[in-house]
């Protein structure tokens, strides 16, 4: 399916800190030419009445939102939280109450998915992901402190009890979706650390026991990069996860480091993904707030001439 730029959104993780409001928020995506947007977990409440009205008087588009939506201020329930996953009766019942917050302002601003990080096994990134990805970037995958630190992690990401809470959850907020006939779509996200769920396995898990309701996958191309250097998953999909998806996260990544602008980094590391990117409903570019303006419209100009014909 091909695309131009139009078709493109930009989320407000690139420059929810640059803004004061939620007017300069749409002001400064619609100064790059961008037109719509995935509101991502950091928007202020302050800052929707803002927003609806942009939305309403059709000068931006919001495509997505990204849960929890808006910003709660309680990192229990945030983006690297068990969520969804909590053994905690009341914490569990606690997020997916959030996330049902999350679907009604999507519904509410017309946008047609909410991106779920849905949960993680509670390892400190300091155990494991941030010495593994040093590793990585320092190119000392061959030696033994690697090796043996990637072994115990494996070993002790064991996501099975989390992963069986989070479907609980997912169910009950795929029936509260059904329940209403809401028209939105709720994508479970692969992430961006080796303790967090899902990986390209667990899609299949989402994949089997979602096909056909309102849940399904968002496919990430920075997180995916990261995990397949970790070693975690490989490319290609399978067919049954490539027809789940919902939409996309695009961005370039390499030795342990996303949110690069798309076509930025040598190697052409969207490559494996060309088939996926073509075939998404809808396609965000989630770009790091360290990128300039003109690294992000070089990104997309390249994207677009690569990918979008």
């Amino acid at each position: 399916m091909s695309f131009a730029k139009k078709d493109l959104a930009l989320s407000t993780m690139w420059n929810y800190r640059k803004a004061a409001s939620g007017e300069e928020l749409m002001d400064q995506l619609l100064a790059l030419g961008f037109r719509k947007t995935e509101l991502n977990y950091r928007v202020k409440p302050e800052w929707l009445p803002a927003i609806q009205r942009y939305i309403g008087q059709g000068l931006i588009q919001a495509v997505s939102v990204h849960n929890v939506f808006p910003e709660v201020g309680d990192e229990r329930f945030g983006t690297d939280s068990v969520l969804l996953g909590y053994e905690d009766e009341t914490l569990r019942a606690q997020s997916v109450e959030w996330s049902k917050r999350s679907i009604d302002w999507a519904c509410r601003l017309g946008a047609r998915a909410v991106v779920f990080h849905p949960t993680e096994v509670p390892l400190p990134p300091a155990e494991y992901d941030i010495p593994l990805k040093k590793l990585i970037a320092a190119h000392q995958t061959d030696g033994e402190q690697y090796r043996a630190l990637r072994e115990e992690m494996v070993l002790r990401r064991a996501s099975a009890p989390y992963i069986s809470r989070m479907l609980k959850s997912v169910e009950e907020l795929c029936d509260y979706v059904v329940r209403d006939h809401l028209p939105v779509k709720l994508g479970m996200e692969n992430r961006a650390m080796c303790h967090q769920v899902p990986v390209f396995s667990e899609f299949e898990i989402i994949a089997e026991r979602f096909e056909g309701s309102p849940a399904g996958i968002w496919l990430d191309t920075g997180h995916a990069i990261m995990m397949i250097e970790m070693g975690l998953q490989q490319l290609p999909l399978s067919g049954r996860v490539k027809r789940n998806i919902v939409g996309m996260h695009i961005h370039d990544a390499a030795n342990g480091l996303d949110h690069y602008a798309p076509c930025t980094l040598p190697g052409n590391v969207l490559e494996g993904f060309r088939e996926y990117i073509q075939a998404s409903p809808i396609r965000v570019l989630e770009l790091s707030g360290r990128l300039s303006a003109e690294e992000i419209l070089t990104g997309t100009d390249r994207f677009v001439a690569q990918y979008g014909g």
